[in-house]
């Protein structure tokens, strides 16, 4: 005797869940979403370290230029370099009764002070200086002797992804005739 078993397939289709499709978009979407939040919040990170770049290389420069200026117009002599075209990566000048000395240590542009015996840095700890050079100028007449010129390469030490960012500075200052 053969007895005709069928198994009775339900028509009941549960509500609960997600499809094999839905599961795919809803993953595409989300990658979608999470990729461009990541570029979105490196690209935010790289134009910060830009910024910060530039700019702790810009106020050092500044700042460097404006002390050497102050020093060199309140200075009644420059030590070293001694004589017009000469050339050197350390400056002495005579300002109130003591020799200021500037000089490269380190990638750092130091000035000391040899009477009280202090060293203070000039530029911060962002930047490293570089190429530094002083020359003694002078007047055609060779009268006025009391004109510096600085040049010097200021590069930054912040990370960022085009490589460090680096610029040139160059000023020249004379000591103003006491009347």
């Amino acid at each position: 005797m053969i007895i005709n078993f069928k198994f009775k397939i339900s028509n009941f289709k549960s509500t609960k869940g997600f499809t094999l499709v839905e599961l795919l978009l809803y993953m595409g979407i989300f990658s979608i979403l999470v990729v461009t939040l990541f570029q979105l919040f490196t690209s935010i990170i790289d134009t910060q370290s830009q910024s910060q770049s530039s700019s702790s290389v810009f106020q050092d420069g500044q700042y460097i230029l404006n002390r050497f200026r102050y020093d060199i117009e309140r200075a009644k002599s420059i030590i070293t370099p001694s004589s017009p075209g000469e050339q050197g990566i350390t400056a002495k000048l005579f300002i109130d009764n003591a020799a200021h000395t500037y000089s490269l240590v380190d990638g750092n542009l130091t000035l000391t002070n040899d009477v009280a015996s202090t060293t203070g840095q000039l530029n911060s700890l962002d930047t490293a200086l570089s190429n530094l050079n002083f020359t003694r100028l002078s007047d055609t007449q060779g009268k006025n002797t009391d004109t510096l010129t600085i040049s010097f390469r200021l590069t930054s030490n912040i990370i960022r992804r085009g490589g460090p960012n680096a610029e040139n500075f160059k000023t020249t200052i004379g000591i103003r005739p006491k009347q």
